[in-house]
Parts: C-alpha cells; structure tokens; sequence
C-alpha cells in the first residue's frame, strides 16, 4: 500500500512539470510592424515557434495598443492559434480605424473551420481580410 501511494504522489509531481515549453518559452519574430496613423495602435505580422518536443510553427498578426507586448496568443487569425494555416501575412492602416490583413491559407478541408474565425475588429479597429492566391 505504501509503495502504491509512493508511486501515486511521484506521478502526480511529474503531471505538474512542464516538459514542453509554452508561451513563455516560444521564440518570436516580426515580420511586419506597423503604427497606425495616430500612433495609438501597433499592427504586427510575425511567426511563433515552440512547443518542445511535440513543436509547433505558425504565422499570424496581432493588433495591441502602443507600448503593450505582442501577445502570440492574441492573434486575429484561426481559430487554433498555434496551427500552421496562414502564411505571407501583411498588415495595411487603411486609415486609423481601418486596418488590412492580407495572407494565404491552406485550403485542406482539414482547416475549413479553423479558418473560418477571424477577429471582425479590436480597440475600435475594424479589420479587413484579403485572401492572396
């Protein structure tokens, strides 16, 4: 019974360790960062890797209010964050209340639904998406 236990507790502590990283630990690059007219927001496109073992890569764009992080978890695209199904992202101020994200996506019936969610608009921007053949 004592073994047993043991073994339950020693589980349970490894269940708590965190082997494969995770936001904190996920390697970030611009690609693209651009103010608005104003200077109030800051539109960004840029990759994410991370993961650990299990890895994920992913590009996507952000939309956050001058002097706050880039958040890679906050994206305007997918549903699921970190899937890999838009590339070639570009962000545009069409004006300080207008802002253009172009990109490709993958077209695998896998993804469908993923790419059906986008963010419509954030801090009163509204968000325009051109899809590029």
């Amino acid at each position: 019974m004592k073994q047993l236990l043991v073994i339950t507790v020693t589980m349970l502590l490894m269940g708590c360790i965190d082997f494969g990283g995770g936001p904190v630990t996920d390697k970030i690059e611009t690609i693209t960062e651009k103010k608005s007219p104003n200077g109030k927001l800051i539109a960004t496109s840029f990759s994410c890797s991370g993961g650990g073992a299990a890895g994920y890569f992913y590009f996507n764009a952000s939309l956050r209010k001058a002097g706050e992080k880039l958040d890679q978890r906050d994206g305007l695209l997918g549903k699921h964050k970190t899937w890999k199904a838009f590339a070639d992202i570009e962000v545009k101020w069409i004006d300080d209340e207008n802002l253009e994200v172009s990109y490709k996506q993958s077209d695998s019936p896998d993804y469908k639904e993923n790419n059906a969610v986008k963010v419509g608009s954030k801090h009163g921007v509204k968000i325009h998406y051109v899809v590029k053949k």
